[in-house]
């Protein structure tokens, strides 16, 4: 993702990486040698360098570097992959959801020196992708975070088209909604229309995942569109609407907009919680499956630690789940009596002492650096330390301690917002209720009658993005 953040003394403009591992295009994977002809094609248009993490030069690349650099061979493959995606020619009836067309000429008209950073780097804080600083603009410089590695063909190809958008002047603002609203600096465009740095992006993951033919490379893409869409513009593109995603006790994941009820999937067999994990929708089946929605009928099963772990719940342990948690770098689930956090060497329980949890009690912002709390069946909120303090024996530090700052709405123990200010809840019963904006009091709602819910988690969803990415 993005960010505009003042870094004194100049102004910084940095695309955001969340997910480094992002998938690289097919026929762009990274090979000991590539041809000289293709490495001179490039560097006709672009100087690239490298310094270290005290901002020293320490390389010129060329040619010659066409097979020892792992950093510059990704970066000519990012370059050939804008090439080849830009020449992509999109339906007349989709160009406006694609936004305006980027072309590799675009490219090469607004970038000239590319500076390659180690990731250590100060510049490279917080997982910055590249930065353009305001002082380097008149030479069309930008640098790129290599994150250790970490950086792929395709993420640095979004970088790329990102960042030359700043060239334009185009800057973020402070973000209205979702994960990263609170964070202190702008990271948001107004809207898509606007065609800034994340239009741009988002266009260019669009035609890329349209060239895409593995399903593997289609979903980490996807992700990326995803992401994009619901967090990076205050005014939400195509059609998307403001609600929530709720997780019933049949199996099934609805979403509900304070107007109109919509069946995203009936699961065949036990899903015993719905999360948001880094921004993403996940279900946790009680076998120990773990997928994640990206606008498709069909979920995708996802790998990765936070499967391995889950995996190692005992089968009692997954059957009472009651929720699960992702904030602070935390990974822990809310069972029936405990909570089950995950440490190196295991996991490590947090026993409740008269108190019978119901969910965990979400920030409305969806942040991930809010404090652990549960809701309780009273409608009490209580913080619950972090996990390396469970096993401590000072009862300051590992105990629950009821939160009675009133900054949410009485009554629920999960909520989201509607386009029109409406609440949409779910009580500790389990009831779906709501509250228009400033209405006193919850209210049934008559579409979810005889339905009892687990959890809501705000999110935005409309049919035109499912249609885009099918």
């Amino acid at each position: 993702m993005n960010a505009v953040r003042s870094l004194s003394p100049v102004l910084v403009i940095a695309t955001l990486l969340l997910f480094s591992s992002f998938s690289q295009a097919a026929g762009t994977e990274p090979a000991k040698c590539l041809d000289p002809q293709r490495v001179n094609a490039m560097l006709a248009h672009f100087q690239v360098s490298a310094q270290d993490d005290d901002g020293k030069e320490v390389r010129q690349y060329s040619v010659k570097d066409h097979c020892d650099n792992a950093d510059f061979t990704k970066l000519i493959l990012a370059l050939e992959q804008i090439k080849t995606v830009s020449k992509i020619k999109v339906p007349s009836k989709e160009r406006s959801d694609f936004g305006k067309a980027q072309s590799f000429e675009y490219i090469t008209g607004r970038i000239k020196n590319i500076i390659l950073l180690p990731h250590n780097a100060n510049i490279c804080g917080f997982q910055e992708g590249g930065v353009v600083l305001d002082s380097e603009k008149a030479d069309k410089t930008m640098r790129l975070c290599m994150l250790d590695g970490g950086a792929s063909v395709s993420g640095l190809a979004m970088t790329l088209v990102h960042e030359a958008r700043h060239m334009d002047g185009f800057k973020h603002v402070k973000c209205t909604h979702g994960i990263f609203m609170s964070l202190s600096y702008p990271e948001c465009d107004r809207s898509f229309e606007e065609q800034g740095s994340h239009a741009f992006q988002l266009s260019y993951l669009l035609k890329l995942h349209k060239t895409l033919k593995n399903d593997g490379d289609k979903f980490k893409v996807r992700m990326l569109i995803v992401h994009t869409v619901e967090y990076a513009f205050n005014d939400a593109p195509f059609g998307l609407k403001k609600g929530g995603l709720i997780l019933d006790s049949q199996n099934r994941v609805l979403f509900f907009d304070g107007q109109q009820l919509t069946l995203i999937k009936a699961f065949e067999d036990n899903i015993v919680a719905l999360a948001n994990y880094n921004g993403y929708p996940v279900v946790f089946h009680e076998n120990g499956k773990v997928e994640a929605y990206t606008f498709l009928p069909a979920w995708d099963p996802i790998k990765g630690p936070i499967v391995s772990h889950y995996q190692q719940l005992s089968p009692e342990d997954r059957a009472a789940i009651l929720d699960a948690y992702f904030g602070n770098k935390e990974q822990c689930y809310l069972l029936r009596a405990k909570i089950a956090c995950v440490q190196k060497e295991g996991f490590t329980h947090f026993v409740f002492d008269g108190i019978t949890p119901v969910v965990f009690f979400d920030e409305p912002d969806m942040s991930q650096y809010f404090l652990m709390r549960i809701m309780s069946d009273s409608g009490k909120i209580y913080n619950i330390p972090g996990s390396v303090l469970f096993t401590s024996k000072e009862k300051n530090f590992n105990s629950a301690f009821e939160f009675k700052k009133v900054v949410y709405p009485q009554g629920v123990s999960s909520y989201a917002v509607d386009n029109s200010g409406g609440l949409i809840g779910i009580n500790p019963q389990g009831t779906v209720v709501y509250r228009a904006n400033n209405e006193p009091s919850w209210r049934a709602i008559p579409d979810f009658d005889g339905i009892t819910a687990k959890k809501v988690i705000p999110y935005y969803w409309s049919p035109q993005l499912q249609t885009m990415l099918n």
